[in-house]
This record gives structure tokens, sequence and C-alpha cells, in this order.
């Protein structure tokens, strides 16, 4: 299934493309403090924001991997990213998402989460959904708990080229539940 282009009240969250390098790069991709927590690593140069962009062109079309730019209405302006990436291990959808610092505080991670939780359910008629913060994370933490997940354990993550090992709580959301009581949740 190709990555929809799907709406909140606030923002677009459209798949992302090569010419969005530069305001990836400016905006979150090369702040350390976005970059912190995320499996990631901090991108050094505009060059390696491309090259990631590439392999995220090259998912869109398949069914492991959705993942939106967050552009918000008012100005469109990109200010983050986040979706879905099937997870081996725990054999369900993971969440995750990121914004730029300026962003942080608003809101908007909430909101796009929201519309990423309802995605899974209606479109691809997913059960469970997998989340995972750090520990020392915690606005990602209130974040995960205000959409619905419960938490199940600690464990761990690791960085997509193994260089960090985060110490992490885990979270399951189970999405036969009516989608409107998680929307209720403020």
């Amino acid at each position: 299934m190709k990555t929809p282009v799907i709406e909140t009240e606030r923002l677009i969250l459209r798949p992302l493309k090569i010419e969005d390098a530069e305001a990836i790069f400016e905006s979150w991709g090369s702040d350390p403090e976005v970059a912190r927590f995320m499996r990631w690593n901090l991108h050094k140069n505009i060059e390696e924001t491309k090259e990631w962009l590439v392999s995220e062109e090259a998912a869109e079309m398949g069914d492991t991997v959705f993942n939106w730019g967050f552009v918000l209405k008012a100005n469109k302006r990109l200010i983050g990213c986040g979706g879905l990436i099937y997870s081996q291990k725990h054999q369900m959808y993971e969440i995750g998402y990121n914004l730029a610092r300026d962003c942080w505080g608003k809101g908007f991670a909430t909101e796009a989460a929201k519309r990423i939780v309802e995605f899974a359910k209606d479109e691809l008629k997913t059960k469970q959904l997998f989340a995972a913060h750090a520990i020392d994370n915690v606005a990602s933490e209130k974040i995960i708990k205000k959409i619905g997940f419960t938490y199940m354990n600690e464990g761990t993550y690791t960085s997509f080229d193994g260089s960090r090992v985060f110490q992490s709580k885990e979270y399951i959301m189970n999405l036969q539940l009516n989608i409107s009581m998680i929307n209720e949740r403020k």
C-alpha cells in the first residue's frame, strides 16, 4: 500500500521526499537534542539526510514502513516526521515520531500520533501497536500514555546502526478498543 496523505486539524501528514532534505537537516536531522533518544544517528551533513530520504522513498510503496512528514497547515512548514514500522521482534507495527525542537510542547506529536493510530486501525486493520521510549525521554512517555498505550515492561532498543543502546519502557495498544476512547484522552 502506498503511504497516503492524511490530515489532522493542524497538520498534513505526507510522504517525505528528497526535496525535503534541507528542511529536515536544518529543523531536526542535525539537532543533537532531537536525535538524543532516536534510533537514527545525528545527520552530520545534508548528504546523510538525502541518503536516508532515498530509503524512505523506496519504502513508500511497501507494507512494512509508513512514514510521514508533519507539515503545518498554517504555513506549510515541515516540522517533523513519524509513522509505523513493522517490528519482526514484536510481530506488530511500532509507532515513532520526532519534531523540530521549536515545536516541542505544542501538541503536534500527540495530534500526529493519534492520526497514525487511526490509520493503523482503519486502513491497515492491525489489532495491536507497540511503542517504546528511552526511560529518560519523559516527553515521549507523556505522549504514548496520552494516546492510549498501556505500559508492559522495561526493555532496551538499539540505534539502527547498533552504536547506541537505550534502556526503555515498552507499551502496547489494543486497537480492538473503541478508537473514540483514544481520542477522548487529553
